[in-house]
C-alpha cells in the first residue's frame, strides 16, 4: 500500500473507533474534562487559542506513550491527533468561531466592501498581468472570511501551519488586511473615479434590495415618503414623481365620507387627502373600496420608481468581475459514539 493510500485509510472514525476501547478511559476522561472546562471559561481568542495548543501537544505525549498506540508509525500517530482536534474543535464550535460582535462585525464590513468592488474593480485597477485576467476567482466573497482565518490561525494544529500550507495561508491574510485597508491609493484609479464608483455601487445594491410596499393595515408607512414629496414641493425642490403622484390623486380622489367631512388636508394647490386625517374607527365600508385603489395605484408607481432608479445606477456600470460566491465552512457532525461507550 503506497503513502497516499496509507494516509487516506487512517481517518477520523479510526480515532473514533480507538477511543472506543475500554483501555482508552483516561484519555477519554481527560479529553472531556478540557471541553467542559474550556466551554465554561471566559472567552479570551488569543488565551483560547494558547489553551488549545498545549492540550494537543499534552495529549500528543500521552497518546505517543499509551498501549493503545504501542508500535504506532508517525501516520498513525499524526492521523490521532488530527482525529483528537477535529473531535474537540467540532464540539468547542460554536464557543470559538465567531463568537464575538466584533468577529461578526468585522465580517459583515469585509463581504459589503468586495460586494461594493466587485461592481467596477477591473484587473488593471491592481496592476495584474493580462494573462491572468479571466480568472474568475480573483476577487471572490467568502462568507466569514475574518472569522475563518482568525479560527484557524488560532485553533488549527500549529505544526501543519508550515511549509506549503502556511505560503497559502499568509496570502490570504494578507488579502484580507489589503481589502480592509483599500482605498484609492491602492489602485491604479483616480481618487475621485474611485469615490464616485463606491457611491453608484451603493446605490445599485440598495436598489436591488428595494423590497415590497407594506400591507393596507400599515398605511401610515405609505403615507409618509408622499408627504416628503409634497413638502420638497412647496419649497421648490425637483421631485421627478411627484406629477405623477399629484395626477394619481387628482384623478383617483374618493372624496370624504360622511363621517370625515372636518378631516379633510388641504394641500397646496387645493389638491385634497380625505384620509390623511382619519382614525380607523371613523372609516366606512365604502372606504375601504376607496382605499384599496390608492393603495394599488400607489404600489404601481413606486415599483416604476423603484424600477427606474435601479436601471439609471445599474446602467452606468460595466461589470466585468463575476461574482463567485464563497463556500462556506461546514460543520462536520462528530460521532457520539466515544461519549456513549465510557459513559
Amino acid at each position: 500500500m503506497d503513502t497516499t493510500s496509507s494516509t487516506q485509510s487512517l481517518t477520523f472514525y479510526d480515532f473514533l473507533d480507538r477511543m472506543r476501547n475500554p483501555a482508552s478511559l483516561d484519555l477519554v476522561r481527560s479529553i472531556k474534562s478540557f471541553i467542559v472546562s474550556f466551554s465554561f471559561s471566559t472567552a479570551n481568542p488569543e488565551n483560547d487559542g494558547k489553551r488549545l495548543q498545549d492540550f494537543l501537544l499534552t495529549m500528543e505525549t500521552s497518546i505517543r506513550d499509551h498501549p493503545l498506540w504501542d508500535g504506532a508509525s508517525e501516520e498513525e500517530i499524526d492521523s490521532a491527533i488530527e482525529g483528537l482536534e477535529k473531535y474537540v474543535m467540532t464540539k468547542l464550535f460554536a464557543r470559538t468561531f465567531a463568537s464575538s460582535h466584533e468577529d461578526a462585525n468585522t465580517d459583515q464590513e469585509i463581504s459589503e466592501k468586495i460586494c461594493l468592488l466587485q461592481h467596477f474593480l477591473r484587473p488593471e485597477h491592481l496592476d495584474i498581468p493580462e494573462v491572468f485576467h479571466n480568472e474568475a476567482s480573483w476577487l471572490a466573497n467568502p462568507p466569514q472570511l475574518h472569522s475563518n482565518l482568525k479560527f484557524i490561525q488560532l485553533f488549527r494544529r500549529q505544526e501543519k501551519l508550515i511549509s506549503e500550507a502556511a505560503y497559502y495561508f499568509t496570502n490570504l491574510v494578507s488579502a484580507k488586511t489589503f481589502i480592509v485597508d483599500l482605498d484609492a491609493k491602492s489602485l491604479s484609479i483616480d481618487g475621485t473615479e474611485f469615490e464616485e464608483n463606491m457611491k453608484t455601487a451603493k446605490l445599485a445594491i440598495t436598489g436591488a434590495r428595494i423590497g415590497p410596499l407594506p400591507a393596507l393595515h400599515e398605511t401610515p408607512a405609505l403615507v409618509n415618503p408622499l408627504t416628503r414629496m409634497r413638502n420638497k414641493a412647496t419649497q421648490n425642490e425637483p421631485s421627478p414623481m411627484l406629477d405623477e403622484i399629484v395626477d394619481l390623486a387628482s384623478q383617483s380622489d374618493p372624496g370624504p365620507s360622511q363621517g370625515m367631512e372636518g378631516n379633510e388636508t388641504n394641500i397646496s394647490g387645493g389638491l385634497r387627502y380625505p384620509f390623511m386625517e382619519a382614525e380607523a374607527g371613523e372609516l366606512t365600508v365604502g372606504d375601504v373600496e376607496k382605499l384599496l385603489s390608492l393603495y394599488k395605484d400607489v404600489v404601481k408607481k413606486y415599483t416604476s420608481l423603484s424600477r427606474a432608479v435601479r436601471h439609471l445606477a445599474i446602467s452606468k456600470l460595466e461589470p466585468s468581475i463575476p461574482h463567485q460566491k464563497g463556500t462556506n465552512v461546514k460543520q462536520e457532525k462528530p460521532e457520539e459514539q466515544l461519549e456513549k461507550d465510557h459513559r
